[in-house]
């Protein structure tokens, strides 16, 4: 017999005993196509493993679920002891054979064993993006200390006096220097070191740092594991360690740094962000987010917490750039310029942004503002995110276009518009302003505007079905057996468009029932939550639709970073065989979701009626 596949859940949480125990007992069997592993009428006995073919489990003529390679078939009989679905093999089949004695020591003695077959659909993907957390972890724990941001290292005569010295800090931003003592010692002086000595100890500022630095001073080598710097400053009680390469101090690792290379120096880049005083400051910033996103992936930070820094970042460059040009074409309050509102929509607009999408913004102007004056630097605001990688909107959905930056009256006659005169174009317009967040500016000129859409649709059963329809306009890419539908769209071997077929579902789905019942968060997540606690979705519902989405935009995401030619993010395909068993797995649990709550939705707004 061949041996048992403990690299698939939950066979990998089992012990290495356990293990052995299992391995002994196992045996293999053959099922030919047509035939029945279980029916109702037996009680469940054994646990069956797929090594190869499918299997369908069927209540009835309902169909529960199709199992394939690593799924275990009849475990809920089984363990719980309920009645025993129909199982059948609908091709060639070939199993492992496990005692029902076995399974139930091994599920009591061994919880996270048992736990996985009290699983929903959700719990599972949840599950899965736990593992894929704790594998994230593991990357900080190998990392090298050169590999983290390192400060340029300042070094200064110990002669240099603290105002000089302080002066110095200032011009570089920095917040340490490194002392150069007569005997050869190297010191550090941090600007608290210059706060102590000035505000404390009442020193004069004409007095020479090397009095008031620290020449005990730990080093760390550039080649040294990141994880090893942090049980230095822990041991020693300090906040950075100048770094050595061969003799040579090559930069200052600051404890915020580090922290900040577990959260893949996402503070840096907005620091930068808020130093920025040119183009060219931003334009480097908007680089530094890409390697940002290369490291948050499989950091062991959620999906949704990553699309929601990232997108705030990105507002935040956004907002920093609105600023740098319009600062001439209007008198900039407190808050920003005032006689208008920068808003950004679809993904960034969601929160839910992963990548340097398209430009999808626009400008309201406050009434008694001329927009005319503004066009320029709409323009130029266009041209520069070019520049700093965003892509144009495909629609024209950009502050350049006159139909994206005008008056608060005028974006008032178009929602107006696009909600009593429905069409294509009115609905993707008015689901791309539902999603708008303000940047720069006035963002009660936002407000008022998405509370007067809510307050006007309350109730328009007739709209709201129009409006859920196009989540229906795309196939989920699951067949009836629960398998994987691939399309040859794409060259050889074909993929699955998962962000038709199973992010916008989800997407648009729940912008329909928040607009029914006037939620006016943008962010998917957050609408799904405010919907549970209304009642408007059952909580197994909402928990699974959280799941399937963070899954969904895990596996889009990891296809952008593992395959650059695929091209625009927005058509990159999926490849099946590119995914290991536990995404596929994730996948297929993620469109099964996907495709029963489309199902809801078609009850829910009838759309069988058109």
């Amino acid at each position: 017999m061949g041996p048992f596949d403990f690299s698939v859940p939950p066979f990998d949480r089992l012990t290495e005993t356990e293990r052995d125990l299992l391995q002994n007992a196992a045996d293999i069997a053959y099922f030919k196509a047509g035939e029945r592993l279980t029916d109702p009428e037996r009680p469940g006995d054994v646990l069956y493993v797929v090594m190869k073919g499918l299997v369908a489990e069927r209540d009835g003529t309902d169909l529960l679920a199709v199992q394939g390679a690593g799924d275990c078939v009849g475990a809920m009989a089984l363990v719980h002891g309920t009645r025993q679905p129909t199982c059948e093999a609908q091709e060639e089949t070939i199993v492992h054979v496990l005692p029902r004695q076995l399974v139930l020591d091994l599920c009591r003695a061994n919880p996270a064993f048992e736990r996985f077959f009290a699983a929903s659909l959700g719990d599972r993907l949840a599950a899965h993006a736990q593992a894929q957390q704790v594998r994230g972890m593991a990357g900080f724990m190998v990392a090298k200390v050169y590999e983290a941001y390192l400060h340029p290292p300042l070094r200064v005569p110990a002669a240099m006096t603290l105002r000089e010295a302080a002066l110095l800090m200032k011009e570089h931003h920095a917040t340490s220097l490194l002392v150069d003592a007569p005997d050869g010692r190297v010191g550090v002086l941090s600007g608290s070191d210059l706060r102590e000595a000035a505000f404390v100890r009442e020193w004069p500022i004409t007095t020479p740092v090397g009095e008031c630095a620290t020449f005990e001073t730990v080093f760390i080598e550039a080649d040294d594991f990141l994880f090893s710097a942090q049980v230095l400053m822990t041991r020693h009680g300090i906040r950075r360690l100048p770094v050595r390469r061969e003799g040579q101090v090559t930069g200052v690792l600051e404890m915020i740094d580090l922290l900040g290379y577990m959260s893949s120096h996402a503070h840096l880049v907005a620091q930068r962000i808020d130093r920025a005083t040119t183009l060219e400051d931003l334009a480097a910033a908007a680089r530094a987010l890409d390697p940002l996103l290369q490291g948050m992936s499989g950091s062991g930070v959620r999906l949704r917490d990553v699309a929601r820094l990232v997108s705030d970042l990105s507002r935040k460059l956004q907002s920093k750039l609105f600023h740098l040009l319009a600062a001439d074409a209007l008198c900039a309050s407190e808050n920003g310029p005032g006689g208008c509102c920068l808003v950004v929509m679809g993904s960034e607009g969601r929160g839910e942004q992963l990548a340097k999408t398209d430009q999808d913004n626009a400008l309201i102007v406050r009434e008694g503002t001329d927009p005319e004056r503004l066009r320029a630097v709409c323009q130029r605001f266009t041209e520069a995110m070019l520049g700093f990688g965003y892509p144009p909107c495909p629609g024209g959905m950009m502050v350049s276009n006159p139909a994206w930056a005008k008056s608060e009256s005028a974006f008032r006659d178009d929602l107006l518009s696009w909600t009593t005169t429905p069409s294509e174009t009115g609905f993707l317009n008015l689901a791309a302003f539902l999603d708008a967040e303000p940047v720069a500016g006035d963002a009660d000129l936002l407000a008022r505007l998405k509370n007067g859409v809510l307050e006007r649709l309350r109730g328009n059963d007739a709209f709201l079905s129009l409006f859920a329809r196009p989540i229906l306009t795309f196939d989920t890419p699951i067949g009836f057996f629960h398998q994987l539908l691939v399309s040859r769209k794409g060259g050889a071997g074909g993929g699955l468009d998962i962000k038709k077929g199973g992010i916008f579902p989800i997407v648009h789905g729940v912008r329909a029932l928040a607009l029914e019942h006037g939620v006016a968060e943008s962010n998917t997540f957050d609408r799904i939550d405010i919907l549970r606690d209304r009642g408007a979705l059952e909580p197994a519902v909402a928990a699974d639709l959280s799941e399937a989405l963070q899954a969904l935009m895990g596996l889009r995401l990891a296809q952008r970073l593992g395959r650059p030619e695929a091209g625009a993010p927005g058509e990159a395909l999926v490849r099946a065989e590119t995914l290991t068993k536990t995404q596929h797995d994730a996948l297929r649990d993620a469109l099964l979701v996907v495709k029963r709550f489309k199902a809801l939705l078609a009850h829910h707004f009838h759309l069988s009626a058109f």
